[in-house]
């Protein structure tokens, strides 16, 4: 059996803060802190057990994914009767999609917690959701399913989602630009080549086009993103003309 404690003391050695902490975000005592521990603890602190495996949030981060989304669905199947499954998984997806993870991640300020070699660059990393997939897998196994749902309900669904603004929210900019161009007959294009400026949180710049026409351009970290921020503004760009349109 591993010994998770004793390979943390190894490494870090106690650490009430944490306890401390967690106890305070969580709202209970945990039964085992060494679960919350690995769901804190990120790759690049390259700690493994006595079998070579590293651990770190990972595993808990799938795990939480799966009990947030099946807590989610659950939630809406029950308070949306009158909702169809299209308009019931469109719902799902504004609610656990990266962004509003992160969003809500941050704002738990997750990121204190965390053990790692790494700095956190911004709000908009993407280690805020996973550090929350990652602390509702660590719920789940500590104290079961009952405990997690309230979890999640109390500390996330009605704490930071208002479902009257999300519902009209858009998942995908991008998505909602190629659906439109479907729509209305117009033809659009994205130009997404690699970045090698001096900005080290630019690996990717996108232009968008739409007939032709240059509409809007980005710069991210990654290829789709890049696309999706370009989509979003020329989305907010184009803003009276969708309404127009659709």
């Amino acid at each position: 059996m591993i010994n998770l404690g004793l390979i943390f003391k190894k490494i870090k050695g106690p650490n009430h803060v944490f306890a401390s902490d967690l106890r305070k975000l969580l709202d209970f005592k945990p039964k085992n802190i060494l679960i919350f521990k690995t769901a804190f603890t990120h790759k690049s602190k390259n700690i493994r057990d006595q079998n070579g495996f590293l651990i770190n949030y990972e595993r808990l981060e799938f795990l939480g994914d799966s009990i947030l989304g099946s807590i989610v669905s659950d939630h809406l199947y029950f308070n949306y009767p009158d909702f169809h499954e299209g308009d019931l998984t469109k719902l799902r997806s504004k609610i656990v999609n990266r962004d509003s993870l992160n969003n809500i991640g941050y704002s738990l300020e997750l990121y204190k917690l965390l053990d790692s070699n790494h700095s956190i660059q911004n709000a908009k990393d993407d280690i805020h959701g996973n550090l929350l997939e990652s602390l509702i897998g660590a719920i789940y196994l500590d104290k079961g399913f009952d405990k997690c749902k309230i979890f999640i309900l109390n500390r996330i669904i009605d704490y930071y989602i208002n479902f009257d603004t999300i519902n009209s929210s858009i998942i995908s900019y991008k998505g909602a630009l190629i659906e439109w161009s479907q729509k209305n007959k117009h033809k659009i294009l994205f130009k997404t080549t690699k970045d090698d400026g001096l900005n080290p949180n630019i690996n990717f710049s996108s232009i968008l086009f739409i007939d032709n026409k240059q509409i809007a351009k980005a710069g991210e970290l990654s290829k789709k993103k890049a696309e999706e921020k370009a989509a979003k503004r020329a989305y907010n760009a184009l803003k009276l003309k969708f309404k127009n349109n659709e």
